[in-house]
């Protein structure tokens, strides 16, 4: 086995990797036996590609430092995929490394062999083919390099980027070969530059108007933009924030938007004249249709721009990190109180209305029931589809942790793999909150030997994709196609997938079990629990347009 090969994890760790996820194979070998021999990199192995690029993500995520993925050749690679996908849109750096054929093997039908080479071009920030030959000193010279370049290039821009490596046979030890990482590997450090960002023409706009929103997308609030942001709302800014933005620690925090902007009587006392966003994508479609539709003048936050505009109103954006930028907004100009008052009222009297609902059993009273049990700081990741609807509907209890969800793609193929890199890099008790569908088609992210013990898993098992029932367009389709072609109409229950991951299971399907299961739900246990939510879709979605229509017929004003 080549040494530079077996120093590769070494060239990682002094860069600062300190977690891997690799998938069996062969083809990459080398770099399997360099990571598991390596004592300061936690390395895991998750045989599904597509789980392990997720699971990876989760552990990026949680843990704000890039995350190898590692797998071996052919159709192993595309495995990975969806995870990059997410990885590119919700700025996660990852760094994957795929083992390969040398060149001229491609397309001559040798097994596990496809074209490799910028095979995610799309969804990475670069592709670095590696030296197929090290024979000679520039190409060695170059491997070092490469993998540099390659780690500050997703280090630096929170986006993948793809190594690929072409090894020749043989990538096994030698008998009795002496494998020890080299001490004099040269290193090229890198510091990003902390520089601060020019705000002189944010506040004078920010001076001139009356009307000032704040909108948070998707995010995670550092101390001083939690207080930063408190100190702006407390002079009368609204700030507005999905679920997923991590704000619900916010005092007066505006989050039950998505129902009252439906409300069409109270729209135009709700209007702004200058919009000032940070964060990632934003849930709520009924916030975008509002904001499209006003003549607001929106000032964006990024450290990185990439000119987004899922608002239609942007005019200018500010190089910088939030805190940076909203410090230098405090007690700055003048805010129309009546204005900020019909903010707060709109909230107010939306959270009465849910309080005063009283729905019958379904997905919604079970999901407002799950928020009201939970214990504090528990670190929550919310499936796409409907999980992440109800939640960003009812808003989340000041006291919890963190709130995750695969929002950058919002697929449902990846949350259960998100979800256990969370718990496998934190300590915290973690709730993964998703539909069956979503469970089901991420079975393969428990297929490992790592402990989830501290994981807990609650199912909302309506039998089928059950969002389309509930959203416009398609009761085009007749009963028999919409089952089959969009709701997936099932009768499984989960008991047995449960036992099989080796979590205990836990059902309900009737309100009266709910409060006693959630009581144990979450005390300490040896392994993992699933609890596993059953409700009949008719009264999802009765329960469903009640609310909606109470609210829309509502006076606020």
């Amino acid at each position: 086995m080549n040494q530079i090969h077996f120093d590769t994890s070494e060239i990682f760790y002094q860069l600062g990797i300190r977690d891997a996820v690799f998938s069996p194979g062969s083809r990459n070998a080398p770099l399997s036996i360099s990571f598991s021999r390596h004592p300061k990199i936690h390395t895991r192995v998750v045989m599904d590609e597509r789980s392990a690029g997720f699971i990876a993500l989760g552990i990026a995520q949680q843990t704000k430092k890039p995350v190898v993925i590692c797998c071996t050749s052919g159709t192993a690679l595309l495995n990975y995929g969806p995870a990059i996908a997410e990885a590119f849109y919700s700025r996660t750096p990852l760094i994957i490394l795929s083992g390969d054929r040398p060149s001229e093997w491609i397309d001559q039908w040798d097994g596990q062999t496809i074209q490799q080479q910028n095979i995610f071009r799309s969804f990475v920030k670069d592709f670095i083919q590696m030296p197929t030959s090290l024979d000679f000193k520039d190409a060695r010279w170059a491997y070092n390099k490469k993998i540099v370049k390659g780690f500050h290039l997703a280090n630096q821009s929170n986006i993948p980027i793809h190594l690929n490596f072409p090894f020749r046979e043989p990538f096994y030890p030698e008998k009795n070969q002496k494998l020890e990482f080299s001490q004099d590997l040269e290193i090229i450090k890198s510091y990003p530059a902390q520089n601060q960002p020019n705000c002189e023409n944010l506040i004078n706009a920010w001076i001139k108007a009356t009307n000032k929103i704040i909108i948070i997308g998707q995010d995670q609030l550092s101390n001083d933009c939690i207080d930063e942001l408190t100190r702006l709302a407390n002079q009368g800014i609204p700030i507005i924030a999905d679920v997923i933005s991590n704000g619900h620690n916010l005092t007066g925090l505006i989050q039950h938007h998505e129902l009252f902007l439906d409300n069409k009587g109270l729209q135009d006392y709700l209007k702004p004249d200058l919009l000032l966003t940070f964060g990632k994508s934003i849930i709520s479609k009924n916030l975008k249709l509002f904001i499209r539709k006003s003549i607001a003048n929106q000032w964006h936050i990024d450290p990185q721009p990439e000119l987004q505009d899922p608002f239609q109103r942007l005019n200018s954006i500010v190089e910088g990190n939030p805190e940076q930028v909203l410090n230098q907004l405090i007690d700055s100009g003048q805010q129309s109180q009546v204005f900020a008052r019909y903010w707060k009222k709109a909230q107010d009297h939306t959270a009465q209305l849910l309080s005063q609902y009283k729905a019958p059993y379904s997905e919604f009273s079970a999901m407002k029931k799950v928020l009201q049990k939970i214990p504090k700081d528990i670190q929550i990741h919310l499936g796409n589809s409907m999980p992440v609807r109800y939640a960003n509907f009812l808003g989340i209890p000041p006291h919890t942790g963190r709130i995750w969800s695969n929002r950058g793609t919002s697929g449902i193929d990846g949350s259960n793999g998100t979800a256990v890199g969370h718990v496998l890099s934190s300590n915290q008790l973690s709730l993964l909150l998703t539909g069956d569908l979503s469970f089901l088609y991420d079975h393969n992210a428990f297929f490992h030997n790592e402990d989830l013990s501290h994981m807990r898993i609650i199912v909302f098992n309506n039998f089928g994709g059950g969002i389309f029932d509930l959203i416009s367009g398609p009761e085009t389709f007749n009963t028999l196609e919409k089952n089959k072609f969009l709701i997936s109409s099932h009768k499984k229950n989960l008991k047995h997938n449960t036992l099989d991951i080796g979590f205990k299971y836990h059902k309900c399907d009737k309100s009266t079990e709910l409060n006693t299961l959630l009581t144990h739900f979450f005390e300490p246990s040896d392994k993992g629990k699933l609890l596993e939510i059953q409700t009949q879709q008719p009264i999802n979605k009765q329960v469903y347009k009640t609310l909606k229509k109470i609210i829309y017929e509502y006076k606020f004003i």
